[in-house]
């Protein structure tokens, strides 16, 4: 209860110090991810995306120093990770058939996202280790003795909360648009509390709410595909 005390009362003194008109406020709102802005700008620059020439040219979109000398790097150890990282992929062509999420991976890849670890930290970097996120995850199926639904991550406990089991919790054009996303087990996402860090470094906090959204994905990314090469538990088709 006193640590629950001390996050109410930080986080209204934090919200005090925040001006509703400020840069980072701005520009959150007025580049949020929908389905018309996203497909007006697919839809004027589907030409372009179209072209060969335009995928030739973007192949290999780095700089080139042709006058500076080149050092030849060593192959990548072949380990897991390397497997995960060398397999992935930005879009789901196909979905794995006949499997199922357990309750031991779906806890790992919580922890993954945003437990704590040995030093009672989150296993994420977090600009004056403020933390201003919060992980959600909607579970598809019933696993063991966690059924479907909207649930909210606590690290402190590492336990989850049902908050919603409704079926519109489950209508998946509500977060995701892609057509070829079917039947997952369970979708993850993330939410900020800006004040927890802009109180500190103001607008620049919004830079480091992203990174810290960033490494919160990819160790979800990195440890659901352990799972996937090493157990094969990440998907179910149903």
């Amino acid at each position: 209860m006193d640590d629950f005390k001390s996050t109410m009362i930080s986080n209204y003194y934090a919200n005090k110090l925040i001006i509703d008109d400020s840069l980072y406020q701005s520009f959150h709102q007025n580049t949020k991810h929908s389905n018309q802005y996203l497909l007006k700008n697919m839809y004027q620059s589907r030409k372009l995306l179209n072209s060969p020439n335009f995928h030739q040219v973007t192949q290999l979109p780095e700089k080139y120093y042709p006058l500076s000398k080149s050092y030849f790097l060593k192959k990548p150890m072949h380990d897991l990770l390397y497997t995960c990282l060398n397999e992935r992929k930005s879009q789901i062509k196909e979905n794995e058939k006949d499997v199922s999420l357990s309750e031991q991976v779906m806890a790992d890849l919580f922890w993954a996202g945003y437990g704590k670890n040995r030093k009672n930290t989150r296993v994420v970097p977090s600009g004056g280790a403020l933390y201003p996120l919060e992980l959600y995850a909607i579970i598809f199926e019933d696993s063991g003795s966690v059924s479907r639904g909207l649930y909210h991550y606590s690290s402190s406990a590492h336990s989850i909360q049902l908050l919603r089991k409704d079926e519109e919790v489950f209508d998946m054009k509500n977060y995701i648009m892609m057509d070829n996303f079917k039947y997952p087990s369970i979708i993850f996402f993330t939410t900020a509390i800006f004040s927890r860090n802009t109180f500190k470094y103001d607008a620049r906090a919004y830079r480091y709410t992203l990174i810290e959204a960033g490494a919160m994905a990819q160790n979800i990314f990195i440890n659901g595909n352990e799972i996937s090469f090493s157990e094969h538990l990440f998907w179910r088709n149903r």
